[in-house]
C-alpha cells in the first residue's frame, strides 16, 4: 500500500496542479455560458457554494447606494433564515407569536432592510420569496388547516410539521441535492465535447437511475454529518468522500455503499493534495467578496468545478492503471475519451439509413400552408397527416444531433453502458420542434391565460390574505399571459432549434407585448393595472427586466415542455368534442371583452397599484 500510495504522488506531482487547473480554464472558456448559468442555478437554489449568496447582500446597497443600518445588520446575522424562527413558533404551539415574527420580517423585507440582491421591494417574484423566508406561508397554511379540519391548534401544527419535513426532505433529497451529480456530469462532459446539449442533463432519468442516485448523495451526506459531530471526523471525511458525487455522475448503477468505499480508496494519500488544491482558490475567494460575488459567480466557481473534474479524471486513471478495487465499475469510457469515427458510425449504423428513409418519406409542405407550417409552426390540416410530419421531423432532429455524436462533438448516449432502446426512444417523446392545429393553439392562449390568471391571484392572496379577481376582464383569465405565449409559439417558430436565440427572442417579444398592452389600456380607459416604476431597469414603468426574465424562463419551459406534452393529450380528444369546446370557449371569452368594455374590472387590489407598493 505504502508503495503504491508514493507511486499516486509521484504522478500527481508530475502532473502538477498547475497543468489540471490550465485545463480546467480551456474548457471553461469553452463552454463558458453554460457552465457559468449551470453553477449560477447551483447557489441560487442552495444546491451548493452557499457562501456565494452571502456574498451578494451587499451588492443591493452598493447599487442603489441604500445604507443598511446595524440594527439591520444584527437581524440579519442573527437570523439567517427567516422562516427558521417562525417555524420554531409554530413548533411550539404558539400560532400568535408566529404570526406576529412573520408579519414583522415582511415589514422589513418591503422596506429594503432585510434581503439581498434578488430583491425584496418590488417586482413579480417578490412578494411570492417573501411569503416564503418570513415563514408567512407556515402560518397561513397552519391556519388553513385547523381551518379545514377543524381540529385544535395542536393537532394543526403536529400535522403541518410532518408534512412539511416530508415534503422538505423529499424536494431536498431528489432534486436540490442530485443536482450536485447533474452538474458535475456536465463538466464531465464539456472537457471533451464541444457540444453538451441540453438535453443530456437528464441523462439520470433517461437511463432511469435518479433514485439510485439520490440515495448514494444521501447516504453519503448522512455519513458526512455523523463525522461533523466530531473533532476533527469532518474534515478528514469530506476528502474521503469528495469524489462520491463524481463517481455517481459517472456510473448513477453503482450503488450507495460502493460509491463511499471506492472514493476512500481513490482518495488515499490525497487528502492534503485535494486540501491544498482548495487553498490555491483562496485569492478568488478573497475577490468574490470584494466584488459581492459576482466574480465567483462569473468566473471562480466554474472554474473550480472544472479544475474539481479535472482532478477526478486524473485519479480515476492512476486508479485503474493500479487496478484499484471496484475500478471496474468506472466503465464509461467514451467520458472520457473522444471514440473514433469508424468506431462511431458502427456504433450508429442506422442513422444513415433513417436518414435516407426521412429524405424518400418527406412530407412536402407548398403553399399558404407550408408557408404556415415553415414560418409560424401553424398546422392546418388533419392531425393524422400532422403527426406523421412531426415524427419525420422529430427523427431529423434526432439524427442532427446523432450525426454530431459521430463527428466526435456530443457525448455518444449510445455507447453508455446504461443506455437502451427505451431510453433512446424517451428522449424522442417530447417533440417541441411540432407544428401546433389551430384547436391546440385555441386550447394554448385559454390554459396559459388562466395560468397567468391563477399566478397573479395567488401572489395578491398570500401577500395580502384576500382573494382579488385580477385583470382587465371579470372571466378567470389573463389575455396577456395566454396572447404572449401564444405569440412565442408562433411568431418564434423558426427559432425553436436554437434554444439560445429562442430565449432571446422571447425577452424581444414579451417586452413590445407587456410596454404595448400597458399603452393601449392606458389610452383606451385611463388605468394603469401594472406600473414598475422603480424596478431595475424598467422602461417608463411599463416593462422592467426582472418580469422579462421570468416571461423568458416561463415561455422557454413551455416551448420546450409543457406545450409538447399537452398537445399531446389534446391530439387524444375526439375533434366532435375538441372543436365545440374550442368555439364556446370563444364566445364566452368575446363576451367578457364586450361586458368588460362598459364595465371595467376595477377596485382594491386590481387598479390601486400605488397603494399596494406602499409600506405602512
Amino acid at each position: 500500500m505504502n508503495e503504491e500510495k508514493v507511486k499516486k504522488e509521484d504522478l500527481l506531482r508530475h502532473d502538477g496542479r498547475k497543468a489540471i487547473k490550465a485545463k480546467a480554464r480551456k474548457v471553461v472558456k469553452g463552454h463558458y455560458l453554460l457552465l457559468v448559468v449551470l453553477c449560477l442555478i447551483a447557489v441560487m437554489y442552495g444546491t451548493e457554494f452557499s457562501y456565494v449568496k452571502d456574498m451578494t447582500n451587499g451588492l443591493r446597497a452598493a447599487v442603489t447606494g441604500q445604507e443598511i443600518d446595524a440594527e439591520d445588520k444584527d437581524v440579519t446575522l442573527s437570523n439567517p433564515s427567516g422562516g427558521e424562527k417562525v417555524y420554531q413558533e409554530l413548533a411550539e404551539n404558539n400560532l400568535e407569536a408566529g404570526k406576529k415574527e412573520a408579519d414583522r420580517q415582511m415589514k422589513e423585507y418591503e422596506k429594503g432592510k432585510l434581503g439581498g440582491v434578488i430583491g425584496r421591494q418590488n417586482g413579480s417574484l417578490a412578494p411570492v420569496i417573501n411569503v416564503i423566508t418570513s415563514g408567512r406561508l407556515y402560518v397561513l397554511i397552519v391556519e388553513g388547516m385547523r381551518s379545514m379540519f377543524k381540529s385544535s391548534s395542536s393537532v394543526a401544527t403536529g400535522i403541518f410539521i410532518f408534512l412539511s419535513m416530508i415534503l422538505s426532505a423529499l424536494v431536498w433529497a431528489f432534486i436540490k441535492n442530485m443536482y450536485q451529480v447533474v452538474l458535475r456530469r456536465a463538466f464531465l462532459e464539456s472537457r471533451i465535447y464541444k457540444k453538451v446539449p441540453v438535453g443530456h442533463l437528464l441523462h439520470f432519468k433517461v437511463v432511469k437511475r435518479w433514485k439510485r442516485t439520490a440515495m448514494t448523495l444521501l447516504l453519503t451526506e448522512v455519513r458526512l454529518y455523523l463525522w461533523s459531530l466530531t473533532i476533527v471526523g469532518g474534515i478528514i471525511k469530506r476528502y474521503s468522500y469528495f469524489l462520491v458525487p463524481f463517481i455517481a455522475a459517472e456510473n448513477p448503477d453503482i450503488k450507495p455503499k460502493e460509491a463511499i468505499a471506492l472514493s476512500r480508496r481513490m482518495m488515499y494519500g490525497h487528502k492534503w493534495e485535494c486540501f491544498k488544491i482548495d487553498l490555491s482558490f483562496i485569492g478568488w475567494m478573497i475577490l468574490g467578496a470584494a466584488t459581492f460575488g459576482l466574480a465567483e459567480l462569473f468566473w471562480s466557481l466554474p472554474y473550480r468545478l472544472g479544475t474539481y473534474s479535472e482532478y477526478y479524471t486524473h485519479l480515476r486513471s492512476m486508479s485503474k492503471e493500479a487496478g484499484m478495487e471496484g475500478t471496474e465499475r468506472l466503465d464509461d469510457v467514451y467520458l472520457f475519451e473522444a471514440a473514433d469515427e469508424p468506431f462511431l458510425r458502427a456504433s450508429y449504423p442506422d442513422v444513415e439509413e433513417q436518414k435516407a428513409y426521412i429524405d424518400e418519406h418527406r412530407i412536402v409542405l407548398t403553399g399558404t400552408h407550408g408557408f404556415l407550417v415553415k414560418n409560424l409552426g401553424l398546422w392546418l390540416g388533419h392531425t393524422k397527416e400532422r403527426n406523421e410530419y412531426e415524427d419525420l421531423e422529430s427523427r431529423r432532429a434526432q439524427i442532427a444531433e446523432e450525426r454530431d455524436a459521430i463527428k466526435g462533438r456530443t457525448y455518444p448516449q449510445r455507447l453508455n453502458p446504461l443506455m437502451d432502446q427505451r431510453a433512446t426512444i424517451e428522449l424522442r417523446n417530447i417533440r417541441y420542434l411540432r407544428p401546433y392545429t389551430i384547436w391546440s393553439i385555441i386550447l394554448a392562449f385559454f390554459t396559459f391565460a388562466f395560468v397567468g390568471w391563477l399566478w397573479e391571484v395567488t401572489i395578491h392572496l398570500v401577500k395580502d390574505g384576500v382573494f382579488v379577481n385580477r385583470g382587465a376582464l371579470h372571466g378567470p383569465w389573463l389575455p396577456i399571459y395566454g396572447g404572449g405565449l401564444v405569440l412565442i409559439l408562433l411568431l418564434l417558430a423558426r427559432f425553436r432549434k436554437k434554444p439560445q436565440v429562442e430565449i432571446v427572442s422571447i425577452i424581444l417579444l414579451c417586452g413590445c407585448l407587456e410596454y404595448l398592452t400597458s399603452l393601449f389600456i392606458e389610452m383606451s380607459s385611463g388605468l394603469r393595472y401594472w406600473d414598475y416604476t422603480g424596478y431595475f431597469l424598467n422602461l417608463n414603468g411599463r416593462i422592467c427586466a426582472e418580469g422579462l426574465m421570468v416571461f423568458a424562463l416561463g415561455g422557454a419551459a413551455v416551448v420546450y415542455l409543457a406545450m409538447p406534452m399537452l398537445d399531446t393529450l389534446w391530439s387524444r380528444i375526439n375533434q366532435k368534442i375538441l372543436i365545440p369546446i374550442c368555439i364556446g370557449l370563444i364566445v364566452l371569452f368575446v363576451g367578457d371583452i364586450v361586458y368588460s368594455h362598459f364595465v371595467p374590472n376595477v377596485g382594491k387590489g386590481i387598479t390601486d397599484y400605488t397603494e399596494y407598493e406602499k409600506v405602512d
